[in-house]
């Protein structure tokens, strides 16, 4: 599921790497699958997604009931 967020925002991913305060290195081994981010990261991504409206807001909406099953 993050993996497909993450490639609806490929242009942007550093911009959406800064605004949920954590490294482009960390959004891009999450985008690949080498690495699985925390409940807290998920959400600090989703909220990152919100900003942003549209068809992201429903991805961080997702996103966000995810990092509440963990």
């Amino acid at each position: 599921m993050l993996a497909t967020v993450l490639d609806a925002v490929a242009p942007t991913l550093r911009e959406v790497a800064r605004e949920a305060g954590i490294s482009y290195e960390a959004i891009r081994s999450y985008r690949k699958g080498l690495r699985s981010p925390p409940a807290a990261v998920i959400r600090r991504l989703a909220n990152a997604l919100r900003a942003r409206g549209g068809k992201l807001q429903q991805l961080a909406d997702q996103l966000e009931r995810q990092a509440g099953e963990r």
